[in-house]
């Protein structure tokens, strides 16, 4: 009959008795195990010989007619072909099959009262830990201290007692396979109330206001601490006993024995929280990104260290060698032998396997398909977006240096300090880029989203950046109006007077200046999206520390594997940014900055009539136009030498200086030529030529265009370019080299 357990039955000294029951119910399991598989053995036998008697009979019915004549008895043929075997096979089969009802009914008792009497235990066990609560508040200062040791150490023993009871109880179910059942005593009798107790909708929102579950965390881990004080040690002992018996790879179908720590503990953890419809829709569906992300990531970090907080033993208190022998004496003589009684040896790789266990237990699947992440990542995603495009549209009103920024001043000072980044814009985009990876934002299910929206986010600013760059974009003037947007509909605060009236307007892609700063501000992007942000990704990926590593359920190649597609994700994003730098330099700034020296080459023309009958003395400097050919380049080249691309190197110089000298070039000989025409329509005129300086108007002209040539080399060289390798200036000292004899006579009548 299967025992009760009463709560005064807890007082008294029935330990031995029950632990005599316990062992005495496993031997019965294992009676009863051995009558099964008799059971089952022969009724395998019986099927063979019977699947092998027709073909035998077939065989030899020639035989049976040929002995049909001798007066024998036909068992005493039976040697002959084994049928003497056979015949005590069918026997034995015959008396099992007859026994096969009280077997089944063996089994099933056996079953029950195992159970009933793991259930009691489990109910005492409870109890005892409750009455040590309750003992240790009500003790006074009259407790003496050797009262209060012995105290503990009579339960401590008791409680040894009671483990390996249920140790027995234990193996008992799991011989009869019914493993299943010690799971479920366990979660209906040990588990569920703790969990009555503790769960509750007050409890979900202590600390916060209703529906943000700020307790969340701190009920999970009370829970968690609240099993492993009450029932660690069954926890420990079960899974050192049933998990050195179970092979992940052969029994992954069926299971380990009696596995507690998934079916006994969090199966009925996850059946609360999924069960109730309150507390289901304030976890799961709470409709704030905030308290979702806080939700899942308080859970995941639950259940990612279940198997570690409840299978890890309590530290023990440290003993010297001396008073450990002393101990163990005094246990020997007063009977006491629970210091030699099993005790499991659980290694990291132990709690490895539990892990893995939980998570590829059914009850988990079902929980995780509860999280609704893809529309936690839209509203995520949302809010990235929705700052982004006001960034965006206030640069449009007031230009790059449009403070922008929405983030923290401490982020901002960091991101100006170790990457560079210095036009708002691109602070708010690199911000929008980390907070994606930051822990009370990131999920790891939704690392592909996060990434996709990486890329998308980027690519959105690239297109920005080449509209502008292609005209396309205009900054300043009353853009809201423009848009047909009114004043009322912006921010508050942003409704300013410069809001309204706006700046002047103008495309950005004509102002060098400007795209020499985007330009910048693009390839500190492209070099921190293949080094800064990967290695950001990959810190959260892939957690430094072993522990932290560890609770992310991937193995070291996996994670290895994870770091390579995200870099290779994140240079796809970045691959348009070197193109649109080239483009902006080789032929925007280069063309502006051209546009800007040719200005002055107007004044070319003037040399010949600064001379043409005005009887001048012959020039000893240049003209003045000259130093303002390449001012413009100059005054560019200081600014932003330092913010050049490496990769542009000093090509657009080059370029800007080649375009100039050309047209220079051309402009001198056009001059030249006119000079020469002059200069033979004047050829009676030959008392003139020799009036001032004894040069005529011509040859002033040639030597003032020589003096010219030489002071814009001059400036050409100073910006660190080999006059030697521009054609322009090549062309300009052949066409004003014969003027050079003329300039070695004036210096040698100084």
């Amino acid at each position: 009959p299967l025992t009760s357990f009463h709560l005064s039955d807890a007082s008294s000294t029935k330990t031995p008795k029950e632990m005599d029951h316990a062992n005495s119910l496993e031997r019965a399991a294992y009676t009863t195990l051995y009558l099964i598989q008799e059971l089952q053995s022969s009724s395998a036998e019986v099927s063979a010989i019977t699947m092998m008697g027709g073909a035998v009979a077939s065989d030899n019915t020639n035989a049976i007619d040929a002995s049909n004549n001798v007066n024998t008895l036909p068992s005493l043929n039976d040697d002959a072909s084994g049928g003497g075997l056979n015949g005590v096979i069918m026997e034995k089969s015959r008396f099992l099959m007859k026994l096969a009802p009280r077997i089944r009914r063996l089994e099933s008792d056996t079953a029950k009262c195992l159970v009933g009497r793991l259930e009691s235990l489990l109910a005492k066990v409870r109890y005892l830990m409750e009455e040590e609560e309750d003992a240790s508040k009500e003790e006074t200062n009259e407790t003496t201290l050797s009262g209060v040791a012995g105290s503990h150490k009579k339960k401590e023993h008791e409680r040894q007692n009671l483990l390996l009871t249920i140790a027995s109880c234990l193996r008992g179910l799991a011989l009869l396979s019914k493993g299943s059942d010690a799971e479920s005593a366990f979660a209906r009798v040990a588990i569920m109330p703790i969990l009555r107790s503790k769960l509750s909708m007050g409890k979900l929102d202590e600390g916060g206001s209703r529906g943000e579950c700020a307790g969340l965390f701190f009920l999970l881990d009370d829970v968690a601490n609240t099993v492993k004080k009450m029932y660690g040690p069954i926890l420990r002992v079960s899974e050192g006993m049933f998990a050195n018996n179970y092979n992940q790879e052969t029994n992954k179908k069926n299971g380990m024995e009696v596995d507690l720590v998934t079916c006994g503990v969090w199966v009925p953890v996850a059946t609360a929280l999924m069960a109730d419809p309150g507390i289901k829709m304030a976890i799961f569906s709470p409709g704030i990104a905030n308290v979702l992300q806080a939700n899942y990531s308080a859970l995941d970090t639950f259940l990612s260290e279940l198997a570690g907080n409840l299978l890890t033993p309590p530290p023990e208190n440290d003993k010297s060698a001396t008073n450990s022998v002393e101990e163990e004496k005094t246990n020997h003589e007063l009977g006491d032998f629970s210091h030699l009684y099993y005790q499991p040896n659980l290694d990291a790789t132990s709690i490895e396997r539990a892990q893995s266990r939980l998570y590829a237990h059914s009850t988990t699947v079902d929980y995780y398909k509860r999280w609704n992440l893809p529309i936690y990542y839209q509203l995520r995603f949302a809010e990235f977006c929705k700052r982004l495009d006001k960034a965006l549209n206030l640069v449009r009103k007031d230009g790059w240096q449009a403070n922008v920024y929405t983030g923290d001043k401490t982020d901002e000072k960091k991101i100006r300090e170790t990457l560079g980044f210095e036009l708002p814009l691109f602070l708010e985009l690199y911000d929008s880029l980390l907070s994606m990876w930051k822990s009370n934002v990131f999920l790891r299910p939704l690392t592909h989203r996060f990434l996709r929206g990486a890329v998308q986010l980027v690519g959105r600013v690239l297109a920005f950046v080449k509209d502008g760059l292609d005209g396309q974009v205009e900054f300043g003037g009353n853009t809201n109006a423009s848009s047909g947007g009114k004043i009322e509909d912006l921010d508050e605060g942003e409704a300013s007077i410069e809001t309204i009236v706006g700046i002047p307007a103008y495309r950005w892609n004509e102002r060098v200046e400007d795209i020499a700063v985007v330009t910048w501000e693009l390839t500190i992007l492209d070099t921190c999206m293949s080094h800064d942000y990967l290695d950001v990704i990959a810190t959260t990926l892939c957690p430094p520390d072993e522990e932290s590593r560890q609770s992310t359920h991937n193995s070291t190649s996996e994670l290895e594997e994870m770091k390579q597609l995200a870099s290779e994700v994140l240079m796809e994003s970045s691959r348009g940014i070197p193109p649109l730098v080239s483009h902006s330099w080789n032929a925007l700034i280069v063309d502006n900055l051209t546009s800007q020296c040719c200005t002055p080459l107007a004044a070319v023309k003037g040399v010949a009539a600064t001379y043409r009958m005005t009887n001048r003395p012959p020039p000893t400097q240049a003209s003045p136009f000259v130093a303002t050919i390449l001012r413009p380049l100059k005054e560019f080249d200081t600014t932003y030498a330092s913010r050049t691309p490496p990769q542009i190197g000093d090509e657009w110089k080059h370029r800007v200086i080649s375009e100039v000298s050309s047209k220079y070039s051309l402009a001198v000989e056009e001059l030249i030529a006119t000079v020469k025409r002059t200069e033979e329509a004047l050829k009676s005129r030959k008392t003139r030529r020799m009036m001032v300086g004894g040069m005529s108007d011509g040859e002033k002209v040639k030597l003032q265009l020589y003096l010219d040539h030489r002071e814009f080399k001059s400036n050409a060289e100073e910006l660190g370019v080999d006059a030697n390798g521009i054609g322009g200036l090549v062309k300009l000292g052949e066409l004003t080299e014969e003027a050079e004899s003329l300039y070695q006579r004036t210096q040698q009548n100084k």
